[in-house]
């Protein structure tokens, strides 16, 4: 009989509503309960809610301590916000339930270096619980660390580490371009970014991960964010952005180790960016160049990570995990690569 993952969905928004589409295409998967706080959402069939034209038998629910209390579960499978401090809340409801957690909060990623205090406090609940809890997504989580630190396998030596991530915006979910700040003035754009509204969350926990995992010691962490401004009239479908009004945003971590630039990530994202890709370069021995033309489309990416987790994130060792503690985890086929693993809580890479 195969062997089937319960899964609980806290967070319907675009993230969770994707999460829960490739989910439900998986035959290893009985999807058991969903959560959300929005009135919009709560009560209602989840069928109804993710627009499938079907029900599922499932309402969302309001009640997160009660439904994470009564139903048996695997997984819990979280997508509300990107800030640790914001959701630990949540992940600790369902650490007290018993239950295995895969987050999409950005800073979760690899919190140990920002937010240590949360994180030993988070660790420490997930292993008297015997339950695994990790942070997971595209980016951070693949494309600006997992992805480059993989890639260095094959070096004999390493000197720096160079990422950059182009996203044409214009393509994307409404939510991104109102990240990006698209539509602002410069000066609104610059009060923006002081109260935290605009910008990508995670770069630093990408940065971070990587020179910890490179046993790299950091003289120097140095961020910066600047608006990209529309060098034309730009129409999508909620904004009009005039010629010299903010049409994204371009964000950058570098890290000094002694007198070289160990470490080098930006992003850049906004309305026609032209030649949208990722890129990583190595400066190691072999050199090594990877750039994947259009870029890794985050939305989707970020959906199918979590999802393809899950076995691994039942499988891992109790405590607060990152990706760099897990082994390799390919696409999760209908074959089930999992079923060759055997359950070993000891099992990492790094």
């Amino acid at each position: 009989m195969q062997e089937k993952f319960r899964t609980i969905h806290y967070g319907i928004g675009a993230v969770g509503s994707e999460v829960l589409r490739v989910a439900l295409q998986r035959q290893d998967i009985q999807v058991v309960g969903a959560i959300d706080t929005h009135p919009a959402k709560a009560g209602r069939e989840l069928g109804e809610v993710l627009g499938l034209g079907r029900h599922l038998g499932i309402n969302v629910s309001y009640d997160a301590e009660s439904l994470l209390r009564d139903t048996s579960a695997d997984v819990v499978v979280q997508a509300t916000t990107s800030h640790l401090m914001t959701v630990y809340p949540q992940l600790v409801q369902a650490v007290a339930s018993e239950k295995n957690v895969i987050s999409s909060c950005e800073e979760l990623s690899y919190p140990w270096t920002g937010q240590g205090e949360l994180a030993r406090k988070l660790d420490r609940r997930a292993k008297e619980a015997g339950v695994t809890v990790l942070g997971t997504g595209v980016n951070p989580g693949f494309v600006m660390d997992i992805l480059p630190l993989v890639l260095t396998s094959p070096c004999q030596e390493v000197q720096s580490i160079a990422v950059t991530r182009v996203v044409d915006t214009s393509t994307r979910r409404l939510q991104l371009q109102i990240k990006t700040g698209t539509g602002l003035s410069p000066t609104e754009f610059r009060f923006r970014v002081s109260d935290g509204s605009i910008g990508h969350v995670g770069l630093k926990e990408s940065l971070f991960m990587i020179a910890e995992t490179m046993g790299w010691q950091l003289d120097e962490v140095k961020e910066s964010i600047e608006p990209i401004l529309a060098t034309r009239r730009w129409e999508t479908g909620a904004f009009v952005v005039e010629k010299g009004r903010v049409a994204g945003v371009r964000q950058t971590a570098v890290a000094m180790a002694g007198n070289r630039e160990a470490i080098r990530l930006e992003l850049q994202t906004s309305l026609g960016a032209e030649h949208p890709h990722d890129s990583i370069v190595i400066d190691g021995k072999p050199p090594i160049k990877l750039t994947i033309a259009g870029g890794i489309q985050g939305d989707q990416a970020a959906a199918a990570i979590m999802v393809n987790l899950i076995p691994a994130a039942v499988r891992a060792r109790p405590g607060l995990l990152t990706m760099r503690d897990l082994p390799f985890i390919p696409w999760w086929s209908a074959r089930g690569w999992w079923k060759e693993v055997p359950h070993d809580e000891h099992l990492r890479v790094l």
